[in-house]
Parts: C-alpha cells; sequence; structure tokens
C-alpha cells in the first residue's frame, strides 16, 4: 500500500509538471503571436498527451489489460485538464482586464486543476484496485464494519448502507450556507473581475454570432461597473458578479462540499470522486445556462422590450435548472437527500425515546 501510495504521489507530481508545462506553453505562443512559437507550443502539448497516457504504466497492477478502456478514460480526463490548464494560458495575453488581475484566473485556477489531478489518478487506482482483486476488496471492507458498532438508524439505498453522525449533518446545517457565502465574497472581490471579462466575452461572441447584433464589450475599470454591455441604439447594460451566475454555483458548492459522508466505509469509498464530478458538472450547467439567460435577455432588449421586464422574469424562470441539479446531485451524491431524512428519522427516535421514558415513569 505505501509502495501505491509513492507510485500515486509521483504520477501526480510529473503529471502537476505537465500540466504547469501546457499553461506556460499556452502563455508564450499567445504572448509572442508568431508562427515559430504557433508550431512549438503544438509539439510540446503534443508531446505532453502523449506523457499522459505513458506516465499512468507506472501505477500498474497485474490487472492492467483488464481495464484497458478505463484507463484511456482517465487519459482522457487527464488531457481535457492538460488542455484546459493551456487554454488558460493562451487566454491570458487576450484578455483586456489589468494585467495584475487578469493573471488571478491562473493563481487560483491551475491549483483547482493541480488538485483534480490527483483525485483523476486516486480514481484510476481505485479502477486498478478493484480490477485486481474485487472479492478481497469486499471481504476488507466487509471485515471493517464489525456487527454491533452501529448505535443509530441506517437508511439502506441501492444496495448501500447510510449513517451518518451528528456532527457531519451540522456542518451541512451550518457549513453550507457559510461557505456558499464566503465563496461569493470572494468573486465579488475586484481581483476576480477577470470572470466578468470571460462570461461578458462569452455572450457577446454568441449575441454577435447568432444574431449580428454588432454587440461591443466595453471595459472601464475606473468606474463601478467595470464592465458593461454596449447594445446598438440602446444603450449600455452595465454588469456585475451576480450577472456571472457564480451564486448558484457558490450555493452547490457549499452543499456539496459540506454533504456528509456515510460511515460505512464500502459507501464512503468514492464520495471524493463522486462530489468532484458533481461539483464540475453542476458548475459547467449552470455555465452555460447563464450565458443562454443573457443571450435572451440582451436580444430581447435590442428588440426594444424594457430591461427592467426582461431581467428579473427569465432570470426567475431559468432558476429551474436548480431542479436538474438536484436531480444530478440524487444520482452521484445521493448522501444529501439521505442524510435529511437520516436527520428527521434521528429526531423521530429522539421522541419515541422520551415518549416511552415518560410512560414508563407514569
Amino acid at each position: 500500500m505505501e509502495q501505491i501510495l509513492k507510485r500515486k504521489i509521483i504520477i501526480w507530481g510529473l503529471q502537476s509538471i505537465n500540466l504547469l508545462v501546457a499553461f506556460f506553453i499556452g502563455l508564450y505562443a499567445f504572448t509572442i503571436m508568431n508562427t515559430i512559437g504557433f508550431i512549438f507550443g503544438f509539439i510540446i502539448i503534443i508531446i505532453s498527451i502523449i506523457f499522459t497516457y505513458l506516465v499512468l504504466n507506472f501505477l500498474k497492477i497485474n490487472s492492467m489489460v483488464q481495464i484497458f478502456k478505463k484507463k484511456i478514460s482517465i487519459w482522457l480526463m487527464l488531457t481535457i485538464n492538460l488542455l484546459f490548464a493551456f487554454i488558460i494560458g493562451a487566454t491570458i495575453p487576450l484578455m483586456d482586464t489589468i494585467l495584475t488581475t487578469r493573471y488571478n484566473m491562473a493563481f487560483l485556477m491551475i491549483p483547482l486543476l493541480i488538485i483534480l489531478n490527483y483525485i483523476i489518478i486516486d480514481r484510476f487506482h481505485y479502477y486498478l484496485r478493484h480490477a485486481r482483486d474485487t472479492e478481497l476488496n469486499e471481504n476488507s471492507l466487509k471485515n471493517g464494519e464489525k456487527e454491533g458498532e452501529i448505535d443509530s438508524p441506517v437508511i439502506e439505498f441501492e444496495g448501500k448502507k447510510y449513517y451518518f453522525t451528528i456532527r457531519s449533518i451540522a456542518l451541512l446545517a451550518i457549513g453550507a450556507p457559510l461557505l456558499s457565502y464566503l465563496i461569493y465574497l470572494f468573486f465579488d472581490t475586484e481581483m476576480n473581475y477577470w470572470l466578468h471579462e470571460i462570461v461578458v466575452k462569452h455572450t457577446v461572441f454568441f449575441l454577435n454570432l447568432l444574431f449580428d447584433m454588432d454587440v461591443k464589450a466595453v471595459y472601464s475599470p475606473g468606474s463601478y461597473y467595470h464592465w458593461r454591455f454596449n447594445i446598438p441604439d440602446r444603450g449600455p447594460i452595465d454588469f456585475e458578479t451576480f450577472c456571472t451566475g457564480i451564486q448558484a454555483i457558490c450555493v452547490f458548492a457549499g452543499i456539496i462540499i459540506c454533504t456528509p459522508h456515510s460511515r460505512d466505509r464500502k459507501t464512503n469509498e468514492d464520495i471524493v470522486w463522486r462530489k468532484t464530478k458533481s461539483l464540475i458538472i453542476s458548475s459547467i450547467i449552470f455555465y452555460v445556462v447563464n450565458i443562454i439567460r443573457m443571450i435572451i435577455q440582451l436580444y430581447l432588449f435590442y428588440l426594444g422590450y424594457a430591461w427592467d421586464d426582461i431581467h428579473y422574469s427569465i432570470s426567475a424562470a431559468s432558476s429551474f435548472i436548480a431542479a436538474i441539479i438536484v436531480l444530478l446531485m440524487h444520482k452521484w451524491i445521493p448522501e444529501f437527500i439521505i442524510s435529511i431524512i437520516y436527520t428527521g428519522t434521528l429526531i423521530s427516535k429522539k421522541i419515541k425515546e422520551r415518549k416511552e421514558a415518560m410512560n414508563e415513569n407514569e
């Protein structure tokens, strides 16, 4: 086990270096903006993608042949991570946001990608371990759960057991809203206005592509609103942090991170992977839906509708996507809904115990 851990750390370190190289190649190629730079960057990225595949062989167990498809999926995920780092590097020189602020995107996103690298590599080890000896793994998990140690209610769902500590449930109730609020405050600071530019420019790109509106993204760092849309014949529309849709992502990030883990080892085995998948997919969905929302609003405004009439109504209508995210969360993180049901079960149990105690005293 110690040897496997060392191998995982070595692979993670190598892939993290690989990711940083991809970032700086993107930064270099789009800073100098010449043919040689682009060719050099393209060659290095191809080498990095090949290196990503080869380095996975270092974490090998006897079952490598059995999980070839899983290995390809892990390689694709690491490659997407790598290309995303390259895109971040390539984006920075093209941004209008002041130099000190635009690099904050890399300072935030690159460490998150490095953490994601480890989670993906750990998932690969999970596949290897289960392919090598599923029966042994199941026995070891079952042996770790001794009968008679569970002194609290247990909820069974899809063949798995869920029971939680009161502390973890309290963390969800208190920590989720607090963490969501703190994350939003972080993104609402001027140091993260690079997000404003990305959202505004994506919206402008699709507006002009779909409707040929000749909308302009205007940058005014001296004003309260750093970014605004300039709509032909209709005037400007200011842009603020709330318009990025980050608040919805923050809410679900707080819930996903603070969702309690079951005390059952078998149920809890892949919780980090499931939480990571939920967080990434929900964030992508919210981002895409928010861009679509702004495209609809700005196009209707361009056609002559009053901004107040379309802004709040469409924003409220787009919130239905939260229901879809909850369904996705229940698919990948049933712990969230089950923990709420579990809380009700604990309360019912306490009430029942008190009633029984009162009846005995009478």
